[in-house]
């Protein structure tokens, strides 16, 4: 995994990333902290987190043109050097101001699409396809050991210093990114300057009309639907059907993580003796059996095992994921179609959330996962039946 770090431009795209996204877990905690501090009242953090992901869902496909028509990198660094901005703003006038936060909250979410689009549009410019597996592996790393490592740690700086250092922190991390991004080749893209909103369109078109890449986004999406219930359910899982408590649910949570970093270490080899599409497809079903285990035994160590499982399994159908997705989209669309997948997993993730919210109080937390988790598997199963995920050709990863 660790050989895509060989090839000079991934490099300082990976690091860039690490550094940003540390100061991103920090920035979250400490947002969400002063939302609910300063209001006392749930209704802002969700307001907040609300407008994220309606940033995210609808913003996202709006500004994947750009990733297509300027450089990648340039866009990048604007991205980066607009968001050290707008978190300076937090600690300097915006922290007793709830609705100015939410516009920001909202801006970085936007910002953030539009940096996503264009780094995993970058990748398979970055490292040759041999190595492209490995690549998105290491980025995956990079969330995953954010998630193990500094959102605990962030929760006790905020807990000790309060927030503002958390956003000077967060601001910084983004100008050391940029400046490590600066050193990337020019990524330049390759789309030409007609209607810009015909380019919204067509880069939706692609995404659905591609055999790869809607069998692909289409299965992903459907089973985000039913698996982002584990998520959303997690800590109702944890202190009311397991009875662990706050403190239990920072264990499972952990365990994740710390599963879905392991598997990046089996996902390549598997890739490597049976095919992306395989390994991809088995790894969805199987997060599906865990995780309806995890409601048919609700016992604390098993519990521990599951999430474990999940975690690594995750990772085994992401990874695959992603690569299959860069490599059927066209170069000259690439960036839209990763900012229409970006946003179709956010709405899927919405709309798991809100099943959650729908079904819980009427089933209980442990039928709804065993439910979901079924349904997980029943889409990795009936599109293992119908054929499977077609293999992208060498004329569409042109």
């Amino acid at each position: 995994m660790w050989s895509a770090l060989g090839h000079p431009g991934f490099r300082w795209l990976f690091i860039s990333s690490f550094i940003s996204t540390i100061g991103s877990k920090i920035h979250r905690v400490a947002l969400l902290f002063v939302a609910y501090q300063e209001t006392q009242n749930a209704v802002w953090v969700s307001l907040i987190l609300g407008a994220q992901f309606v940033a995210s869902a609808l913003l996202g496909p709006l500004l994947g043109p750009l990733a297509d028509r300027y450089d990648r990198r340039v866009l990048m660094v604007i991205a980066d050097l607009a968001r050290a901005f707008l978190v300076a703003c937090i600690p300097l006038f915006a922290m007793d101001t709830m609705p100015l936060l939410m516009l920001i909250a909202f801006s970085m979410a936007a910002l953030e699409a539009l940096h996503y689009s264009a780094s995993q549009s970058a990748i398979p410019e970055l490292v040759p396809e041999s190595s492209l597996d490995a690549a998105n592996g290491l980025m995956t790393f990079v969330a995953r050991f954010a998630d193990v490592t500094f959102v605990a740690l962030a929760g006790v700086l905020v807990a000790n210093v309060g927030p503002a250092p958390a956003f000077w922190i967060d601001a910084t991390s983004y100008l050391i990114s940029s400046a490590f991004l600066a050193l990337l080749p020019p990524l330049r893209g390759k789309d030409g300057r007609g209607n810009y909103f015909a380019s919204v369109v067509t880069g939706l078109q692609i995404l659905w009309q591609n055999p790869v890449l809607s069998r692909t986004v289409g299965t992903l999406a459907l089973a985000a639907a039913f698996g982002s219930v584990e998520a959303a359910l997690g800590i109702v899982y944890a202190v009311g059907a397991l009875k662990v408590g706050v403190q239990g649910f920072g264990v499972l949570e952990a365990l994740m993580a710390g599963g879905a970093i392991l598997g990046l270490f089996a996902t390549m080899p598997l890739i490597r003796r049976f095919s992306r599409e395989a390994v991809f497809l088995a790894g969805l079903g199987a997060f599906g059996v865990f995780m309806a285990s995890t409601g048919l035994f609700p016992h604390p160590l098993w519990a521990g095992v599951a999430m474990l499982a999940l975690g690594f399994l995750n990772t085994m159908f992401i990874v695959p994921a992603r690569s299959i997705i860069q490599l059927a989209a066209p170069s000259e669309v690439r960036g839209r179609v990763m900012a229409a997948f970006g946003a179709t997993m956010q709405s899927a993730v919405l709309m798991g959330t809100f099943l959650a919210g729908v079904l819980e109080p009427r089933l209980g937390v442990l039928a709804v996962l065993f439910l979901s988790g079924m349904a997980v598997s029943l889409i990795a199963l009936t599109v293992r039946l119908r054929g499977g995920i077609p293999r992208p050709s060498q004329q569409e990863a042109a």
